[in-house]
């Protein structure tokens, strides 16, 4: 990666990772799961992603709106250690082995957030249904 121009060395010391060892992983779709999850990976396209971050920025775990780009695995360490949520923009090995769609982006959060952020989902999306309305009345209204 370095050779290729894709890192360069004073970055790899940056990637966010686990600090202590790893005795497994499982993954799961979260209502099959047989255990509790410490990190929860949402999966969806600009418009969805936007929807749970509000949200999870109204349960006070999106506070620092933070973006990362490659490598997309390094957004699990990430919102673990800040116990706060990641957006990620994937990178290309994870949008070739996940099938993840140009138009698509994730959203990791610690497993302790979710509930706080689903509280929060249908609040937030009922308002952004009214702003919309709102901003294309006005949009229209401009155009007239």
């Amino acid at each position: 990666m370095i050779q290729l121009q894709y890192l360069t060395s004073a970055e790899v010391p940056q990637i966010p990772r686990r600090t202590g060892p790893l005795r497994f992983v499982a993954y799961a779709p979260l209502e099959q799961a047989a255990f509790p999850a410490d990190a929860v990976i949402f999966r969806g396209n600009a418009r969805q992603i936007m929807l749970m971050t509000e949200a999870a920025r109204a349960a006070g775990v999106f506070t620092d709106g933070t973006l990362m780009g490659r490598p997309a695995c390094a957004a699990v360490p990430q919102a673990l250690a800040a116990s706060g949520g990641v957006a990620s923009i994937g990178c290309i090995g994870n949008r070739v082995y996940t099938q993840l769609g140009d138009d698509e982006l994730y959203l990791v959060l610690p497993g302790g957030a979710l509930v706080e952020t689903l509280e929060q989902l249908g609040a937030i999306s009922a308002a952004n249904s009214e702003l919309e309305r709102f901003h294309r009345a006005r949009a229209e209204a401009a155009i007239a």
